[in-house]
C-alpha cells in the first residue's frame, strides 16, 4: 500500500499529477498480480476507472483484444513490458518500490519524457522482437508505428468493428508503409538501420512518428481523458479530410499516414481550399481560393507520372512582387519516397505569388514553380532557401505536368476557422475596392488611369470642324457629311 506522503513524492519526481499517480500505482498493482491471467496490455487498460464508468460491460476488454490479437505485431505486449523496465537505476533510488519506480519510469518514457525517450522504447520493442540485433530492418520499425497508430484509434473508438478494421489495415498496409520504409532505409545500409540511424532520421524526416507510441499509451491508460494541457507530446491523429480528394483516398490512406508523421499541424482536421476537380483548372481559381488565408497550408501535387510532391507553409497568402514567408515550413517528396527539404537559413525566398506560384530559388528560377498556364511546371534540385535534393525521383526530368493539385488548410478546427476568417476579410476588402471603383462619381482619376484623354478616340471631331461638307444634323441629333454626287 502506498501512503499519501509517498504518492506526493512520486508526483514530485515524475511528470504526473496526484490523480494520475494514483491510477498508475493501481495499474502497477494489477500488472504484478500473478493470479491475474490477463495480458499486460489488458491489465493496463482495465486498471483504469474509465473502463468501468464510461464503457459498458467488457467493451474495453474487447477493444484491447482487437488491438492485441489482430492489429499489433505478435508479442508486442511482452516486448513493451520489457522495454519499459530496463532502467535499473531506480532500484537504487527507491529500494522499497523498485518495480513500481521502473514502471513509472517506463510510462513516462513512453509518453511524457519527450521525443527521444519514446523513440528508444520503439527501438527496444523492435530489437527484442528481432532477437536483440544491433541493426533492424526499416520495415519492422515502420510496421510497428503504423500499427500503433491504428491500435490507438481502436482503443477509444466506440463500436469498433474488428472485421472492417483489420481488412482496412491489411489492404493498405504495404502502400501505407512503403514511402516511409524507403525513406528510413536510405538512412542505413541494405534496408537495415542502427539505433543512431533511426533517431537521426526521425528527427529530420518524421518528428511525429514517436507520437504513435505516446498516443497509444495515453489512450490505453487514460482512454483519452488525460488533461491535454499536461501532455508533453502532440497526440498523433490521422488527418480528417472534409472533402473528397483525388490524391488522398480514405481516412487511413497511406500517404496521409506518412504526412501525419512529418509535422504536428498535419494531424487532425483538413479543410479543402482548392481542388482542380471542384474549383476548376486555372491559376485564377487557385489564387482566389487561397489569397488571404492565414494558417498552416499544404500544397500537394500529383504529377502525370504519379509522383507526389509539394510544400507545407504557415503564413498568410498574398500577391507580392517579392518573396515572403517564414522558416516554419518545408518542401517535400511524398511518393515514391518521403523526403523533407527543410529551410537552410541561408536565404528567405519561401513563397512568390504573382502570375504563377513559386517556392524557393529565385524569381527567374524558383525551386518549385507552377506557371499561370499550370503546364510545364518545374521542380529543381537545389537552391539557397531549402535543403538540396530531388523533389522528383532521380530518373525524372525537372519538368513535369500536373495530374492533380490540391491545397488544404490544416492544423485542426481552430486554425482552419481563423484562416477562413482571414480569407473572408481579405475578400471583403477586395470587393469593397471593386465596388467603389464602379460607383465613383468623379471618373477623372479612372479616365486618367486608363489614359482615354490622350487617345485618338475623338480626334475626328477636331479635324471635322470648319469643313464645308461637314454640318450639324438637327433632325437626328448628330453630324452629317455632305458627299458629292
Amino acid at each position: 500500500m502506498t501512503s499519501e506522503a509517498e504518492l506526493n513524492k512520486l508526483a514530485d519526481r515524475y511528470p504526473f499529477d496526484i490523480s494520475e499517480i494514483e491510477q498508475l500505482v493501481r495499474c502497477h498493482s494489477t500488472i504484478t498480480d500473478t493470479k491475474n491471467a490477463d495480458s499486460f496490455l489488458t491489465k493496463i487498460a482495465l486498471s483504469s476507472p474509465y473502463s468501468y464508468f464510461f464503457l459498458p460491460g467488457d467493451e474495453m476488454r474487447r477493444r484491447v483484444e482487437i488491438a492485441e490479437d489482430q492489429i499489433l505485431p505478435s508479442g508486442f505486449g511482452s516486448c513493451l513490458r520489457a522495454a519499459m523496465s530496463v532502467d535499473l537505476f531506480v532500484d537504487c533510488t527507491n529500494p522499497n518500490h523498485p518495480s513500481l519506480e521502473r514502471f513509472l519510469e517506463g510510462v513516462a518514457d513512453c509518453s511524457q519524457r519527450g521525443h527521444k525517450e519514446a523513440l528508444r522504447i520503439i527501438w527496444d520493442c523492435c530489437s527484442y522482437s528481432s532477437g536483440f540485433e544491433d541493426k533492424i530492418e526499416s520495415s519492422t520499425i515502420i510496421d510497428l508505428c503504423y500499427r500503433l497508430a491504428f491500435a490507438a484509434d481502436v482503443i477509444i473508438s466506440p463500436d469498433a468493428d474488428a472485421k472492417s478494421i483489420v481488412a482496412k489495415l491489411e489492404s493498405e498496409h504495404d502502400s501505407a508503409c512503403s514511402a516511409l520504409e524507403r525513406s528510413l532505409a536510405q538512412a542505413g545500409e541494405g534496408g537495415y538501420v542502427t539505433k543512431e540511424n533511426f533517431f537521426n532520421w526521425a528527427e529530420t524526416m518524421a518528428p511525429m512518428i514517436s507520437s504513435t507510441l505516446s498516443t497509444f499509451m495515453y489512450n490505453l491508460l487514460f482512454h483519452g481523458k488525460w488533461t491535454k494541457h499536461r501532455l508533453n507530446f502532440v497526440l498523433f491523429q490521422h488527418p480528417k479530410l472534409d472533402q473528397h480528394s483525388d490524391i488522398f483516398e480514405g481516412l487511413h490512406h497511406p500517404n496521409l499516414f506518412a504526412l501525419a508523421c512529418t509535422a504536428p499541424s498535419l494531424a487532425s482536421e483538413w479543410h479543402n481550399l482548392y481542388s482542380r476537380q471542384f474549383h476548376g483548372s486555372s491559376m485564377n481559381r487557385l489564387q482566389y481560393s487561397i489569397l488571404g488565408y492565414n494558417g498552416p497550408t499544404l500544397v500537394v501535387i500529383e504529377t502525370d507520372q504519379d509522383h507526389i510532391i509539394g510544400g507545407f507553409f504557415n503564413t498568410k497568402w498574398k500577391k507580392s512582387h517579392d518573396y515572403y514567408g517564414e522558416a516554419n515550413g518545408f518542401l517535400f517528396q511524398l511518393f515514391p519516397t518521403l523526403t523533407l527539404f527543410n529551410p537552410t537559413g541561408e536565404d528567405k525566398n519561401f513563397i512568390h505569388l504573382q502570375d504563377g506560384i513559386g517556392f524557393g530559388g529565385t524569381k527567374n528560377m524558383p525551386r518549385l514553380f507552377i506557371p499561370a498556364s499550370m503546364e510545364e511546371c518545374n521542380a529543381g534540385v537545389m537552391d539557397k532557401t531549402f535543403q538540396s535534393g530531388n523533389l522528383l525521383p532521380v530518373n525524372c526530368l525537372e519538368k513535369f505536368n500536373i495530374k492533380s493539385i490540391e491545397v488544404w488548410g490544416t492544423g485542426g478546427e481552430e486554425a482552419i476557422t481563423k484562416g477562413l476568417a482571414s480569407r473572408a476579410k481579405q475578400r471583403e476588402i477586395t470587393d469593397s475596392v471593386i465596388y467603389q471603383a464602379r460607383v465613383l462619381k468623379d471618373k477623372t482619376p479612372l479616365v486618367g488611369d486608363i489614359n482615354l484623354i490622350d487617345t485618338n478616340l475623338y480626334k475626328h471631331r477636331e479635324e471635322a470642324r470648319g469643313r464645308s461638307d461637314f454640318s450639324v444634323d438637327e433632325e437626328h441629333g448628330g453630324y452629317r457629311l455632305e458627299r458629292g454626287q
